[in-house]
C-alpha cells in the first residue's frame, strides 16, 4: 500500500495527477487533515471526489499549538493503520506523516519544494519543515528551479536527489478547460474587471510576520477602481468580513472553486502565496505578489517577467491599473514552465519509485 499523505491545498492537485500512476503500481490510501479554520484540503479532496481519511486537525498559528496537534495527529495515524503498515509514504510537505513513518522504518519519497526561506542556498534559511523531514526521506524529488546545493546542506547523498523538469502547477493546469463563471455563481457583475485576491499563508513556518500590504490593496483598490475584488481567504473569512464585509464590489469567497472556474474569468491576481500566483503566471494572467519573502520560484518569474512584485499598496493600483489597461493576450507559458514533456517526465518520477522500492 502507498499512503499518500496531503495536508496543502496544493499537493491535491499535484498528486491527483500522479493517482493513476501510483495506482497501477500498489494500492493507495489518502489521508489528510482539517480544522475549522482551515479545510481546504479536505473541500479540494470531495471536490475532485479523491477518497480519503481525514485524521487530526491543524495547530493554527502558535508553535506550541502546531506541536500539541502534530502529536494528537502522529497518535491517530498510528490507530488508523494499526498493524497494516503501508509499504511507502509519499508526500509533499508533512512532518507528521514523516515522523512517523520514518518511526515505523516505511521508506519516504518527498516532493519537495520550498527547503528554503529564501533563495539563495544557505543553512540559515533552511524551513523547520525541511529540518524536519527531509533527512528522513528516501528519496528526494524537487523542480528545477531549485539548487540541488539547498537539499546537500541537510546532508542528503547524491543519489537520492533527483531533479524533474517542471514546475508543479503545470501538471494540473496544462489541459485545464474552461468551466462555470465564478462569477454568475457568487452574484458578481461580469461586464466589468475581476481582480482575484489571495492572502498570504501566513500561518506557515516559513514566513516571518503577517504584513498589511494585501489588506491595505484590497481597500485601495476598491475605493479607487470599478472592479470586482474578490477575496480568496487562507485560513477563514470571518475576519475578512468584518474588515472588508460593508464595501460594495468587495466579496469573500467562501466556497472552494476549481481553478477552471476562476481563472478563465480573472483579469488580474494580487497575491500573497506562492503557488496560486504561479499558477497565474503560467496562465498568463497579469500577477502581482505581495509576499514578505521571496523564494526561488518567484525569482524565477521574475526574472522572466511573469510576475511583479509590489511592497505598498500604491505600488499594487498602480500595477493593476496598467496591466488592465494593456490587456494583453493571454499566452501559457509552457516552455518556460516544462523542460520536458508531460507524460515522459511523470513516468520517469514513476519509475524511479517503482525500481527503488517494488522491485528487488
Amino acid at each position: 500500500m502507498i499512503w499518500l499523505d496531503i495536508t496543502d491545498p496544493k499537493y491535491v492537485l499535484f498528486f491527483r495527477a500522479f493517482l493513476p500512476y501510483l495506482s497501477a503500481l500498489d494500492e493507495v490510501c489518502i489521508t489528510t487533515r482539517a480544522s475549522s479554520e482551515y479545510d481546504e484540503c479536505v473541500r479540494l479532496l470531495e471536490l475532485f471526489g479523491m477518497a480519503h481519511y481525514c485524521v487530526g486537525g491543524y495547530g493554527g498559528a502558535h508553535i506550541a499549538d502546531k506541536f500539541r496537534a502534530r502529536m494528537r495527529r502522529q497518535e491517530e495515524l498510528l490507530r488508523l493503520f494499526g498493524e497494516n503498515l503501508p509499504t511507502l509514504l509519499i508526500t509533499g510537505a508533512s512532518a507528521d506523516a514523516a515522523q512517523v513513518a520514518f518511526g515505523l522504518g516505511i521508506p519516504i519519497v518527498h516532493f519537495a519544494d520550498t527547503p528554503m526561506a529564501g533563495h539563495i542556498c544557505d543553512v540559515r534559511l533552511l524551513t523547520k519543515l525541511a529540518r524536519l523531514t527531509l533527512p528522513l526521506s528516501s528519496l528526494i524529488f524537487y523542480p528545477f528551479v531549485l539548487p540541488r546545493e539547498c537539499f546537500k546542506l541537510l546532508g542528503m547523498s547524491e543519489e537520492n536527489l533527483i531533479s524533474y523538469p517542471f514546475i508543479d502547477v503545470a501538471l494540473w493546469l496544462q489541459d485545464m478547460p474552461k468551466g462555470r463563471d465564478f462569477r454568475e455563481i457568487l452574484g458578481l457583475p461580469t461586464h466589468r474587471p475581476t481582480i482575484l485576491v489571495r492572502e498570504e499563508e501566513y500561518q506557515a513556518h516559513y514566513v516571518a510576520q503577517k504584513l498589511p500590504v494585501i489588506y491595505e490593496s484590497i481597500a485601495l483598490l476598491a475605493q479607487s477602481l470599478d472592479a470586482n475584488i474578490a477575496i480568496m481567504p487562507r485560513y477563514g473569512f470571518r475576519e475578512l468580513e468584518r474588515e472588508f464585509g460593508d464595501l460594495e464590489n468587495v466579496s469573500i469567497i467562501c466556497q472552494k472553486f476549481a481553478p477552471q472556474e476562476f481563472y478563465p474569468f480573472i483579469d488580474v491576481l494580487v497575491g500573497g502565496g506562492g503557488t496560486m500566483n504561479l499558477e497565474s503566471s503560467y496562465l498568463g494572467i497579469p500577477t502581482i505578489s505581495t509576499r514578505s519573502l521571496l523564494l526561488f520560484h518567484d525569482t524565477y518569474l521574475l526574472k522572466y517577467r511573469l510576475m511583479s512584485h509590489a511592497t505598498s499598496a500604491q505600488e499594487v493600483l498602480g500595477l493593476v491599473r496598467e496591466a488592465l489597461a494593456r490587456q494583453a493576450p493571454r499566452l501559457r507559458q509552457d516552455t518556460l514552465f516544462f523542460r520536458a514533456p508531460r507524460e515522459q517526465a511523470m513516468r520517469a518520477i514513476i519509475e524511479q519509485i517503482a525500481q527503488r522500492f517494488y522491485r528487488s
